[in-house]
């Protein structure tokens, strides 16, 4: 121990001017003490190093072999993990436990022959944190959306997202006037066409177990296309019958008077089963996509990560908004409850987003780039992400309880037509980019929860105070009461950013596509169950909030029972927000309960199990609804089958 001392004291007055002396001085001192007990008065000796001066104290960790990395601090402070040293550069190495970790290093039992810091065997043996992050370096660790390489990657993204808003977008004008379906079906119907939004989970497995050609992402992704595509060619081609409702000679229709045509509800499913592949392919390149890009973001650093997302998100609000484009100029028709004389047909739009989807085929084919794949033997089981799954699911059911006399109230009160509502979408979606390109530059560091509250809270308002005008007749302007959708805009695109930052902070290396579909799946395995709950709520209310000869009578009874349910959907809607403690609050808070938490196997069955439940009787209900036979069931929502027949 004398030996040790002295070699402190001689070192702690040696001149900056001979520092290869001063190193041949810490070997002998190191070979000295390598093989020591661990005794009392050794830990008083390295007791006393702390008042060695920092940069003497650092040489001396260095040339004791610290470059190795064979203790355990040698692998905490590896400088690939950015978790990682976001943490270190809080505290000083020397003040922060370098003096503990060099007992361990000086007391732990040695190997034969020491290993030089320069030889090829340290500089090939990383870590087991740097494995899950550096293994594919070089030009992949500074990799971009905007290069030929990956350009792919957003232009999927975009048209995706055109495709989807277009399913999503044409219900109103096609379902409830083309075809002249109840509001209770029609809202069972689009719950039909989202039905695959459940299978984000299956995806996800497919996308991390089974992979293609030695890929795991990109040929999934190719093979959405060709699923997209197909179900368009059939739409395209598939003949459009006459319209439900007969038709005045300016081209609007008689809602009042009997149907010319009222056969065409049988045909519905024909549109519906191919609309459900459309979805099925667009959530498969949505998984695939995701899981990609989890991968890139992976590899930005802690203070920046989640900005390429944020231009992802970007890009997608923009296919969004194409899509507003097409469907307020192109399918505005009156038989599709637009003002124009004229329009693009169903069939049409089919045929355009068909030659879409052939081309997007080929680009993706030759610009996405896949990183090679690290494989990893666990699976995502944490309780932190359990956690996360309950708040998707709980949230996610609450803000999906709504009044059947919403399409109700929009078109027969307001009288809100496709264009109007397209352009206010399309609004809406400009500001939701400029709302995360502001989220990506000045609030990437907030807190998470309050972000969430905030968007719960202000939706609800902003939603709140044009409705209610509405159903009480004060301001019954579709310019008013579209206004809310581009206010609500900023709130809502909060909510969606923040949500897929947990995903990026939560996903496993080389499990991003499960760990996206986990999530996914759960979420939207509540849409069909609360649909279902939406429709039996809503049924209760009478008169009917599904007829549309109840808002052509517009009683000021009536008018308090529509207020009564928009009541009923605003409180659901709130009450989401009391899952929030579930939720880490920000990027530290993540990484914490991810590496704190123990797997709970009560908690995962909780998670797994409620929608497994659910799910199977939300569907149930739904396809009862749809069906013209079974839809007047009461427990489904219907109004008694004796009243209906």
């Amino acid at each position: 121990m004398a030996v040790l001392l002295v070699a402190i004291c001689i070192l702690s007055t040696w001149p900056t001017s001979a520092p290869a002396q001063k190193q041949a001085a810490f070997k002998v001192s190191a070979q000295v003490v390598s093989g020591w007990p661990r005794t009392p008065a050794a830990a008083q000796s390295l007791e006393w190093i702390r008042d060695v001066e920092v940069g003497q104290a650092s040489d001396f960790l260095h040339v004791l072999g610290f470059e190795r990395q064979t203790t355990d601090f040698g692998h905490q402070i590896a400088p690939v993990p950015v978790r990682s040293t976001a943490f270190v550069r809080q505290t000083s190495p020397l003040e922060a436990g370098a003096i503990n970790d060099l007992e361990d290093y000086l007391f732990a039992p040695r190997a034969p022959e020491p290993v030089k810091p320069s030889s090829k065997s340290d500089a090939e043996a990383p870590t087991s944190s740097e494995e899950s992050t550096s293994e594919e370096s070089g030009d992949e660790d500074s990799i971009s959306l905007w290069t030929w390489r990956t350009c792919g990657l957003p232009l999927g993204g975009f048209f995706l997202a055109f495709l989807n808003a277009t399913v999503m977008g044409v219900s109103y004008g096609f379902f409830l006037g083309y075809m002249g379906l109840d509001s209770n079906v029609m809202m069972s119907v689009t719950a039909l066409m989202k039905l695959p939004q459940v299978l984000l989970l299956p995806f996800g497995m497919m996308n991390d177990c089974l992979p293609i050609c030695g890929q795991n992402r990109k040929p999934y992704f190719l093979a959405s296309w060709v699923l997209c595509g197909g179900a368009l060619l059939v739409m395209s081609v598939w003949p459009l019958p006459p319209p439900y409702y007969c038709q005045f000679p300016d081209g609007t229709y008689d809602t009042l008077s009997p149907p010319c045509n009222p056969s065409i509800h049988k045909e519905k499913n024909w549109y519906v089963f191919p609309m459900f592949i459309l979805v099925a392919g667009v959530q498969m390149g949505c998984v695939a996509g995701e899981g990609l890009l989890l991968e890139y973001s992976q590899r930005e650093p802690l203070m920046s990560r989640g900005k390429m997302k944020a231009e992802f998100t970007i890009v997608t609000m923009a296919g969004s908004l194409a899509s507003s484009v097409v469907i307020a100029f192109f399918m505005n028709g009156k038989e599709y409850l637009g003002t124009f004389d004229w329009s693009l047909s169903f069939n049409g739009l089919m045929t355009l987003c068909f030659c879409i989807s052939a081309v997007l085929l080929v680009v993706c084919a030759c610009c996405v780039h896949e990183p090679r794949k690290v494989e990893r033997p666990h699976l995502v089981k944490s309780k932190c992400l359990s956690s996360v799954l309950l708040f998707a699911f709980i949230s996610q059911f609450f803000s999906g309880i709504t009044t059947t006399a919403g399409p109700m109230v929009r078109y027969q009160w307001v009288q809100v037509k496709v264009l109007q509502q397209q352009l206010f979408q399309m609004s809406g979606m400009f500001v939701m980019m400029l709302a995360t390109a502001a989220y990506k530059v000045y609030f990437l560091q907030s807190c998470w929860r309050r972000a969430i509250l905030i968007a719960i809270v202000t939706v609800t308002i902003t939603d709140a105070i044009p409705t209610f005008l509405a159903v009480f007749d004060v301001i019954r302007d579709q310019y008013f009461y579209l206004g809310e959708e581009v206010v609500a805009a900023v709130p809502t695109t909060a909510l969606a950013l923040v949500l897929n930052l947990m995903v990026i902070e939560l996903s496993e290396p080389g499990q991003e596509g499960l760990c996206y579909g986990l999530i996914g799946t759960v979420m939207h395995s509540s849409q069909p169950v609360s649909t279902a709950v939406s429709n039996q709520l809503s049924s209760l209310f009478t008169p009917s909030l599904s007829k549309p000869e109840n808002y052509a009578a517009d009683l000021p009874s009536f008018r308090t029972t529509v207020a009564w349910s928009y009541v009923l959907t605003y409180t659901a809607s709130m009450l989401g927000a009391c899952a929030l403690p579930l939720i880490p609050r920000q990027k530290a808070d993540a990484q914490r309960r991810k590496r704190d938490w123990k797997s709970s196997a009560v908690m995962t069955g909780l998670v797994l199990g409620v929608p497994a439940v659910c799910l199977p009787y939300g569907v149930l209900v739904i396809l009862l609804t749809s069906q013209p036979e079974t839809a007047c069931l009461r427990w489904v929502g219907g109004q008694g089958c004796e009243a209906h027949g």
